[in-house]
């Protein structure tokens, strides 16, 4: 499957948000998170991505625990980490995520997740627009 939508977004993110200091780190950007919360946000919505295009390599998905994004950024505590760490974090783990979806076969792309009306196609592009949108609110 194609990866190279989601390594032009890291390669294109990843110096603009390396350049950002730990005090830009520090700045609301939203209504709700500042810079630190809101990669930590993309990061979560990573992990989570990670295991859904995985499994749904297997055949279709009928089940995932729910994602309370909230939550998940409270118990990240990225509010008190390094921003370069966090920077690092996201960049690398991105690049593991553009592995799995470019060792996709092709004969999984239609693989459902049942009750989302999503096939695997879906969710790669769904989160690849999902980056972009919240990137776009860095501001960089």
């Amino acid at each position: 499957m194609n990866a190279r939508p989601l390594l032009e977004l890291i390669h294109d993110w990843h110096p603009r948000l390396t350049a950002l200091t730990e005090g830009d780190a520090q700045m609301i950007v939203g209504s709700k998170w500042n810079r630190k919360e809101l990669l930590g946000h993309l990061l979560d919505s990573a992990l989570n991505n990670h295991q859904r295009i995985v499994r749904l390599q297997q055949g279709n998905l009928d089940a995932f625990p729910g994602y309370d994004q909230e939550h998940w950024v409270i118990a990240g505590g990225y509010q008190d980490s390094d921003w370069s760490q966090l920077v690092t974090l996201w960049h690398l783990f991105n690049l593991q995520l553009a592995r799995v979806i470019q060792n996709a076969p092709a004969s999984v792309a239609g693989n459902l997740w049942i009750g989302h009306d999503a096939d695997l196609s879906f969710l790669i592009l769904d989160y690849n627009r999902h980056l972009l949108h919240h990137l776009k609110k860095m501001h960089c």
